[in-house]
């Protein structure tokens, strides 16, 4: 018998000896041990080995993360942004009341025009939009805001900084005077209300700055000393 012969042979004992089962059993034995890691992996949160085979394939069809990225390299994806509040809401936080801050720091324009706001009508002129507090309009040494703002003109001082306050005279818990003065009126009673109407700093005559301290006409509410007011 040649040597051939003899290897024939061999391999035929094996098979009817069990050899070939023995292999079979082996591969089937990897195969369940696999799968159980993989079950295991997920049972503990893991992804079976999803991502590790998924960036085997990913690199070998050239598609390779920069980084930690995720989408980085994926066409037609886009890492979603997270928006920002970079710009607040400027003006009332409540639009029951008013938290008078001003909406842009006096600056007049189409989006942000309202009552009580001071305006800038040159250099050296400043002016308040007409507003009311309850159903009073305020005077200015004794003559009515106009609807038209450029005849409210406010005095300014020559180079320093003024407020402007609402004198607000209470009577049975009711609005009946308003007038505009420049000297803080006297704590609050029961005849007597006041709130901050805005500021001004001027230079040699000049307007360099002013505020609006109220974002518009005002409801009024009283219970004895203590009033409440609340954005119209």
């Amino acid at each position: 018998m040649n040597d051939q012969t003899k290897a024939d042979t061999a391999r035929a004992k094996s098979r009817q000896g069990g050899g070939q089962t023995a292999s079979d059993t082996a591969r089937a034995q990897a195969r369940t041990q696999a799968d159980t890691a993989r079950a295991k992996s997920r049972q503990n949160g893991g992804d079976g080995g999803t991502a590790a085979r998924m960036s085997q394939r990913e690199g070998a069809s050239g598609l390779y993360l920069a980084g930690n990225d995720t989408m980085s390299g994926r066409v037609g994806l886009k890492t979603p942004k997270i928006p920002t509040a970079s710009n607040p809401r400027k003006g009332n936080v409540d639009s029951s009341f008013d938290d008078f801050s001003p909406p842009d720091g006096g600056a007049a324009s189409a989006q942000s025009v309202h009552a009580f706001q001071l305006v800038k009508f040159s250099v050296d002129t400043l002016c308040v939009r007409q507003g009311t507090i309850g159903s009073i309009i305020p005077t200015i040494s004794g003559t009515e805001l106009e609807a038209d703002f450029e005849e409210n003109e406010l005095s300014i001082p020559g180079t320093g900084t003024r407020q402007y306050w609402l004198d607000i005279t209470v009577e049975d818990g009711e609005v009946t005077d308003v007038s505009i003065v420049t000297t803080e009126p006297g704590d609050n009673s029961e005849t007597q209300a006041k709130l901050l109407l805005g500021s001004v700093e001027t230079n040699s005559g000049d307007v360099t700055s002013f505020n609006s301290n109220l974002s518009g006409s005002q409801s009024f509410a009283s219970c004895g000393a203590v009033h409440f007011f609340g954005l119209i």
